[in-house]
């Protein structure tokens, strides 16, 4: 071997080295999901490592996100429906833009999902939500498994 193909071999063999030890050092950690955690809307006021989504209505529909017949649908599924259910939670505010507070309680109500897991189940997530003023805990509905369209329950807002 010449010193022009050693030369050529070495240079493919450091760019192959490079773009591994980038694809490495870029990854980024995947954040806790479940949980408390406080939405300030933004991601720079610290609220979350998840970036909310952007929501620009509110539902007219009083049932929508309150009812385990109406969920929200952040869609997502295994993969990705976590990080979805934090983005959706972290883009809501109280009536008069309050920062919200929220807590998964649990799982609920399956249904039959050809996105969901053993025998094409999924089940809703049920989260408390509150804010500061607020007495009771809202309880709010959300479905991972099936996209649709994203708004703000009634009663609340949506950081913009």
């Amino acid at each position: 071997m010449n010193k022009n193909q050693i030369m050529k071999k070495g240079s493919a063999l450091l760019l192959v080295a490079l773009s591994v030890w980038s694809c490495e050092t870029t990854r980024l950690k995947t954040p806790p999901t479940y949980g408390g955690a406080v939405s300030e809307g933004l991601h720079e006021k610290g609220a979350s490592a998840v970036l909310p989504f952007l929501i620009q209505e509110t539902s007219t529909d009083a049932s929508y996100g309150f009812t385990e017949t109406n969920p929200v649908r952040v869609g997502g599924g295994k993969e990705a429906g976590v990080r979805n259910q934090q983005r959706y939670l972290n883009a809501l505010l109280g009536p008069q833009g309050q920062p919200i507070e929220y807590q998964r309680e649990g799982s609920c109500c399956a249904f039959k999902t050809e996105a969901g897991g053993i025998g094409n189940e999924g089940q809703l997530d049920v989260y408390t939500i509150t804010w500061k003023g607020r007495k009771e805990p809202l309880k709010l509905y959300l479905n991972m498994y099936e996209e649709g369209e994203l708004a703000a329950p009634s009663g609340l807002t949506a950081a913009r």
